[in-house]
C-alpha cells in the first residue's frame, strides 16, 4: 500500500472506469434498433457487454485493429441473439454507434464528487486506449475536461496500454514520477498490470467485485477515492 502524502499525481482509465461506457452504450443501441426496425436490443446488449470486453482485452495485446473491433463485436452479437445481418449493415451501426455514443453523458456514481475533491489534493492526467477524436467528445460532453491537466492516448503515443511506453509517455507530459503517480482503472491487464511494470502505483476500480488474487488496493465506487487518497 502507497503512502499518500508521497503522491502528487493521479492518472485515471476513461471508459469503465469514469465514463458509464455500459450505460451509454444501452442508450445509443436503443437508438440503432429503433431506427433500424430492430428487436432485441436488450438481448443483444447482454452479448454485446463480453464480447466488447473480450475484443477489448485482444486489442490491448495488439492481436487486432480498431476497426476489426467495431466490426467483430456487433457480429458476434448479432449471431449470439440469431440474427442474420449484412456487412454492409453492420457496418453502418458501428459508424452510427461511434457518431451517437458521445451524445450520452453518463459517468460513474459520484464520480464528480470524487473528482472536485481529487483535483484540490492532486494532479489528475487520463490514459485511454479509446480513439482521439471519440474520447475529446466524452469529456468535453461529460464536463470532464476541466478536471483534467494531460490526456494521453493510444494514437499520441503510438501503443496501447498496457505497453509501457504509453505509461512513460503519460508520465513525461505530465512531468510527474511513477512512485509519486497512481494509475485508477478497472482492467486488470491494460490498466494496472501495465501501471505496476514502470513502477506506479495502482488502485484497482473493481466495479463487480472479482476476485482480487493481485492483492492490490481495490474500490468499487468512485466516492471510496476519498477515503483511501
Amino acid at each position: 500500500m502507497f503512502q499518500k502524502e508521497h503522491i502528487t499525481d493521479l492518472f485515471f482509465d476513461l471508459d469503465h472506469t469514469i465514463y458509464d461506457f455500459d450505460k451509454n452504450s444501452a442508450l445509443t443501441f436503443q437508438s440503432v434498433f429503433s431506427d433500424l426496425n430492430l428487436k432485441g436490443v436488450d438481448d443483444f446488449m447482454t452479448h454485446f457487454k463480453p464480447i466488447n470486453d473480450y475484443y477489448w482485452e485482444k486489442l490491448s495485446r495488439n492481436e487486432i485493429t480498431h476497426e476489426f473491433l467495431r466490426y467483430a463485436r456487433l457480429k458476434d452479437s448479432f449471431n449470439a441473439i440469431d440474427v442474420s445481418i449484412s456487412d454492409d449493415e453492420i457496418h453502418y451501426i458501428a459508424e452510427h454507434f461511434i457518431e451517437n455514443l458521445t451524445n450520452h453523458s453518463h459517468v460513474f456514481n459520484g464520480a464528480y464528487e470524487a473528482l472536485d475533491y481529487l483535483k484540490t489534493k492532486y494532479r489528475l492526467h487520463i490514459i485511454t486506449n479509446g480513439p482521439e477524436k471519440v474520447q475529446e467528445k466524452k469529456l468535453k460532453n461529460t464536463h470532464l475536461e476541466p478536471y483534467f491537466l494531460t490526456v494521453t492516448n493510444s494514437e499520441k503515443s503510438g501503443v496501447k496500454k498496457p505497453h509501457p511506453d504509453i505509461f512513460n509517455h503519460a508520465l513525461n507530459l505530465a512531468n510527474a514520477e511513477p512512485q509519486k503517480s497512481v494509475m485508477i482503472g478497472d482492467n486488470l491487464l491494460a490498466d494496472i498490470s501495465g501501471a505496476l511494470n514502470v513502477g506506479m502505483n495502482v488502485i484497482w476500480f473493481n466495479e463487480f467485485k472479482k476476485q482480487n488474487d493481485l492483492q492490490i488496493t481495490e474500490i468499487h465506487q468512485l466516492p471510496e477515492l476519498i477515503n483511501i487518497l
